[in-house]
């Protein structure tokens, strides 16, 4: 959405070519406040959301929902419903997903969102596990509507930011450091996850919702792009990866992936007039 606004305020006509319903991306997700744009005063994510469509409609930026893109060729877009699009430059953002753990079960663990989960009644007893932002973030979310939560983290402390470290703390959750989960047994609304590690605690976990949230990589289209380390890379001429999927973990926010945006359409720009 801002790679569009850029290419909008510089004269460029462009399409944005969406796979979900709806606008947001990753911002849909988003349970807390947003505090990471200066200026921005904290508000939900929604908020932002509807500033950004509205600004694109100002500016006449086209967007069509529920596209899927499939492969880029160099100056052709391939959707999944069998139509194609063609384009002078693909911008590229694909966003990030969640990262595997790798063990016995995991597709078992729960896939929807937070949100989701947290409206669920009867109240839950709910793994999380990993240290970052989205983990904790989940488990005071989770901890405040009523859900007995336990965190499961593999370092022997928080990455999340300090804000985040100090609610959860004012929660009833429970945190278990150096520990990892082995594997995830049982079915459905009954689930067990025994552990490893030198936190790890004696006797195995068992509730019913497992969260998964150790990372996040690109959630590419192997046809338009590959990755390499934590970053994503254009497969062909004619096009730039844009937003968090472009850039290293610790890089990655609202502000940088808007900024990525702007360099990219710019650089495009410039290319044009030499």
């Amino acid at each position: 959405m801002a790679a569009a606004l850029w290419a909008r305020r510089l004269g460029i006509e462009v399409l944005v070519v969406e796979r979900q319903p709806k606008p947001g991306g990753q911002l849909l997700s988003y349970s807390m406040p947003i505090v990471d744009l200066p200026g921005f005063s904290p508000a939900p994510a929604h908020v932002l959301i509807e500033r950004l469509t509205q600004e694109l409609g100002r500016v006449g930026a086209a967007i069509e929902y529920g596209r899927q893109a499939m492969s880029w060729n160099g100056s052709e877009l391939s959707l999944s419903d069998g139509s194609a699009l063609e384009a002078g430059w693909l911008f590229y953002a694909p966003g990030l997903r969640t990262r595997r753990l790798h063990i016995p079960g995991e597709d078992q663990a729960f896939r929807g969102s937070v949100s989701e989960l947290a409206g669920c009644a009867p109240k839950r007893r709910v793994l999380i596990i990993g240290g970052g932002d989205r983990s904790v973030e989940g488990a005071i979310r989770l901890a405040r509507a009523g859900h007995a939560v336990t965190l499961a983290v593999r370092s022997p402390r928080l990455y999340a930011r300090l804000p985040y470290q100090t609610e959860l703390s004012d929660t009833s959750a429970t945190v278990f450091y150096r520990t990892e989960a082995v594997r995830i047994e049982g079915k459905p609304g009954y689930l067990r996850v025994p552990f490893t590690g030198a936190g790890a605690p004696d006797a195995a976990w068992e509730g019913s919702d497992v969260l998964v949230r150790i990372g996040m990589e690109p959630d590419i289209v192997w046809q338009i792009a590959r990755v390499r380390g934590d970053q994503a890379y254009g497969r062909h001429l004619r096009m730039t990866v844009i937003g968090d999927a472009a850039m290293d973990p610790w890089e990655r926010s609202l502000v940088t992936a808007f900024a990525s945006a702007m360099r990219a359409v710019k650089a495009y720009v410039n290319g044009m007039d030499s």
